[in-house]
């Protein structure tokens, strides 16, 4: 049974190959575990094939040495030597035969010329033991030593590829380098081109000191371009005070124009806080506040005056109509508001008055003048908004019960 020699310097051990494929590496989880930085956590593997035991590199960080030589894969044979860090794993099969030249030549690198057998610790017989006799399994002895490979021509690991179209461990090293040299010098352009940024702004964007409000000299706002001289300052100031000024006065009695009045004069005192007209500004503002809520109460005494005309004439319905949107349209208005919600209890109590009267005055008809009954419940429906109206919902609900009775 073919099997492996495993020595770390101080100590050795033997380990039967029984399984299809054993995996080395630093791995706790692995069969054979090879406590070396050098290894990787699944370093090679030993695979069992039709002509014996075959190596295989399992894209390691170090690469796989057999007998001095960095390998991806090859037909293990008797006394070949796997270095990683301080362990040497010495393969043994007593059973090996030499496949096919053309077979041996797909399954890896030709046999290291030099390479020396294991010697057999057989007991001495008068006879050779034959070929195929077992070789001994190690207990606590230390592995063969295996005179010096030939010398191999130098490789550029960086171009060369192994005879399974890997790269060597050399070619992954280096290209992860250049990776971590890449992201170096990436770092390096952003944190130049930020540093770059910070100096320009500092240069074209001039600081603006604090002025203390009221101070003499005081400048008029950070609104105006910087880089101003008082005197330029002040020459805008009066610009703008004669274009807002000019416009106020040509409009202070449209009131369409009043929310215009309003945004120039925050405007101005927005880029001019401390001008000498803010008092003016103010007072054009005002007026033009006083405007429009006098223009709100105009438009708004019109829509009242004609919801109470509908009230004198008894249509209810169509006035409290008229009331819900005034109420709609002006509940922000405190004042407004509490003076339709008087107008609107009022229309109720005298929708209820009307109603009691003319409901009377058709019970009476109901059972000597029908046609007459008839004509007074649908002036009730009519003057009480035939349903529309939430308020007097319950007055068309009566009206309709007769009309149906007297049907």
């Amino acid at each position: 049974m073919a099997r492996l020699v495993i020595s770390d310097g101080s100590s050795s051990k033997t380990l039967d190959l029984t399984e299809a494929s054993t995996v080395a590496g630093r791995a706790p989880e692995n069969k054979i575990v090879i406590d070396d930085k050098q290894a990787s956590r699944r370093h090679f593997s030993i695979d069992k094939i039709e002509y014996g035991y075959k190596l295989v590199d399992l894209e390691s960080r170090n690469g796989t040495r057999v007998n001095d030589r960095q390998v991806n894969q090859m037909l293990l044979r008797p006394g070949d030597r796997i270095v990683i860090g301080k362990y040497v794993l010495t393969f043994e099969d007593p059973g090996f035969k030499e496949p096919p030249p053309e077979v041996a030549a797909k399954l890896g690198p030709p046999p290291v010329a030099g390479r020396v057998d294991p010697p057999s610790t057989a007991p001495d017989t008068s006879a050779p033991p034959p070929p195929t006799s077992a070789l001994p399994v190690a207990a606590d002895a230390k592995p063969v030593v295996l005179n010096a490979p030939a010398p191999t021509p130098e490789i550029d690991y960086r171009t060369k590829r192994n005879r399974s179209g890997h790269t060597t461990a050399v070619s992954k090293n280096v290209h992860v380098q250049l990776q971590e040299e890449s992201k170096t010098l990436t770092l390096v352009a952003i944190g130049a081109g930020i540093f770059i940024f910070v100096i320009l702004i500092l240069i074209f964007v001039p600081s603006h000191p604090t002025v203390e409000p009221g101070a003499a000299g005081a400048k008029l706002g950070a609104k105006l371009p910087p880089g101003m001289s008082e005197a330029e300052r002040a020459a805008k100031e009066a610009q703008d005070w004669d274009e807002m000024s000019t416009f106020c006065e040509r409009n202070k009695n449209f009131a369409n124009t009043y929310p215009d009045i309003i945004k120039r004069v925050d405007e101005f005192e927005k880029t001019h806080p401390r001008s000498p007209n803010s008092t003016k500004a103010r007072d054009y503002k005002a007026a033009a506040l006083n405007g429009i809520k006098t223009s709100k109460n105009a438009e708004f005494s019109e829509a009242e005056r004609f919801a109470q005309e509908d009230l004198k004439r008894n249509d209810f319905g169509n006035g409290l109509k008229k009331i819900r949107d005034l109420l709609a349209k002006y509940k922000t208005d405190a004042d407004i508001h509490e003076r339709l919600a008087k107008l609107k209890e009022q229309a109720v109590e005298d929708a209820k008055v009307y109603f009691r009267a003319k409901a009377q005055e058709a019970d009476a008809m109901k059972f000597s003048r029908k046609d007459e009954a008839r004509e007074a419940y649908h002036s009730i429906l009519k003057v009480m908004g035939n349903g529309s109206v939430p308020e007097l919902d319950d007055y068309c609900k009566f009206a309709r019960f007769n009309l149906e009775g007297l049907q």
